[in-house]
């Protein structure tokens, strides 16, 4: 039920309605730096998701990212941009990250944002959190 709902608000969020002016209309305001509709729709559509998971854990995604932060300073000493040759991000060995489909929002972990990889993080786990200070030195 939860996906469902999810999918409904992506496709409501994601629907693109172009801004367009009558070619008779001039147009003389300009926004300095060009605005990136995609790129503010996926990041919402990246907290609903965190949201149903952290609900699912019944924390508040507040509290779900800061569990998170425990297992990025066990994992990689903090570092969530950390990108290596077997693992990056948060810990996951490369191969894990392509698996759990992490691939959809960068190539390696640590070039994904922060909730991207706690998103792909909740499915590799099954929806929990791990434990915070079992680190594994070989990524996961």
């Amino acid at each position: 039920m939860r996906r469902i709902s999810l999918m409904l608000l992506a496709s409501l969020i994601t629907t693109v309605v172009p801004y367009s002016t009558p070619a008779n209309a001039a147009v003389t305001v300009r926004h300095p730096k060009p605005i990136s509709h995609y790129h503010v729709t996926a990041k919402v559509v990246d907290f609903v998701a965190l949201a149903i998971d952290a609900q699912a854990v019944r924390l508040n995604v507040g509290q779900l990212r800061a569990q998170w932060q425990l297992v990025a300073n066990c994992e990689v000493d903090g570092k969530w941009s950390m990108v290596g040759p077997a693992y990056s991000g948060i810990g996951f060995l490369n191969s894990t990250w392509e698996q759990y489909g992490g691939s959809r929002f960068a190539p390696f972990a640590g070039e994904a944002s922060e909730d991207q990889q706690i998103l792909v993080g909740m499915q590799v786990t099954g929806g929990t959190v791990p434990d915070q200070y079992g680190c594994s030195p070989t990524g996961w």
